[in-house]
């Protein structure tokens, strides 16, 4: 006779659980503190969250189970952020970033928009 023992998933790493909780936070726009709230919500681009939020999504997409069970939101945010950037230039569009100045458009441009495009692929 064959025993058969439950298998339990492997405990996930808590950098990644924590990673994970911060990603839904920032899922809910609602959520003050988050940099979807603020570039959601208030048109404020705060590049230390932003920082932060890429490095979770990263993290995150880094773990393969973790990657598949939040595909989505990871999706959401990327293509939230683009909309908004894209908005703010668009002059048929009333959204605008108040610190979209040069220095943040610039990183935007060149760093910011190829990370984003690199956790969509």
């Amino acid at each position: 006779m064959t025993s058969t023992i439950p298998t339990q998933a492997a405990p996930r790493d808590p950098r990644i659980e924590a990673a994970i909780a911060r990603l839904l936070s920032n899922r809910d726009d609602e959520i003050e503190g988050t940099f979807c709230h603020d570039l959601f919500e208030r048109g404020v681009f705060d590049a230390a969250l932003f920082e932060s939020l890429v490095a979770d999504m990263q993290l995150v997409s880094s773990d393969a189970a973790a990657r598949q069970a939040h595909r989505a939101t990871i999706v959401w945010i990327a293509l939230g952020v683009c909309r908004c950037v894209f908005s703010h230039f668009d002059v048929d569009d009333g959204y605008r970033i108040v610190n979209l100045d040069d220095a943040l458009y610039s990183k935007w441009s060149g760093d910011y928009f190829e990370r984003l495009r690199e956790l969509l692929d």
